[in-house]
């Protein structure tokens, strides 16, 4: 029952949809109807600029962070490395990005999940988490494309989880690969419009400009 809850709950957070609270409330339109109709930090920060932009992704990541964290929270701290409980905080950061792309509050449509992703991860998985954030930085710094960054970051994360030993010296769970491997291809499968321009030479790049406040 208590699994129930808490994969539940993890859903619910992730399913507030801050970006387009922000893009209302900050910049006074509707991010959906504008640049790409998504509401992660990418969109919100080529309509309104860094500001805009950097709120949406501190607002998303602290939702999946706190989802897998009240999670982590309810358990035993003697219990938090066995199969049992690696599987189950597994499950709710998978609700919580699961969350954020199939909104209940925009009938089942949202984002891509990149954001919450990381913050899901930190709260257990900090190791993990920040050697994502340095893949995703550093693509971007070579390409400047977020997308692609995204992708990049998508493709190696779950196989980090099979160093798990070695990184976090937790047990390595197939089931917890599964679930990653799972999330990980849903959310490469969400990005599926920006892979058609990636390959077809398409895809914008986030500049400085773009980023400055110009609308």
């Amino acid at each position: 029952m208590i699994v129930m809850i808490y994969i539940i709950l993890g859903f619910f957070l992730g399913s507030i949809p801050f970006g387009l609270f922000v893009g209302k409330i900050w910049l006074g339109t509707d991010v959906r109807q504008q640049g790409s109709g998504n509401i992660g930090m990418t969109n919100v920060m080529r309509i309104g600029g860094k500001g805009p932009g950097v709120l949406t992704f501190v607002l998303d990541f602290l939702k999946g962070w706190l989802a897998v964290f009240l999670a982590a929270s309810a358990l035993n701290p003697e219990e938090t490395q066995t199969q049992y409980t690696i599987i189950f905080l597994s499950a709710v950061a998978f609700s919580a990005v699961c969350g954020h792309i199939f909104s209940i509050f925009l009938h089942f449509k949202g984002g891509k999940g990149v954001s919450t992703l990381f913050g899901s991860l930190a709260a257990v998985y900090f190791e993990i988490a920040l050697i994502c954030a340095i893949i995703w930085v550093l693509m971007f710094l070579l390409k400047k494309i977020s997308s692609l960054s995204a992708l990049t970051m998508l493709i190696i994360m779950p196989w980090l989880f099979l160093l798990m030993p070695w990184i976090k010296e937790v047990p390595f769970s197939g089931y917890q690969f599964i679930i990653m491997i799972a999330l990980s291809g849903l959310m490469i499968y969400k990005h599926q419009e920006n892979i058609v321009r990636l390959l077809k030479g398409k895809e914008g790049k986030l500049n400085v400009k773009e980023t400055s406040g110009e609308k």
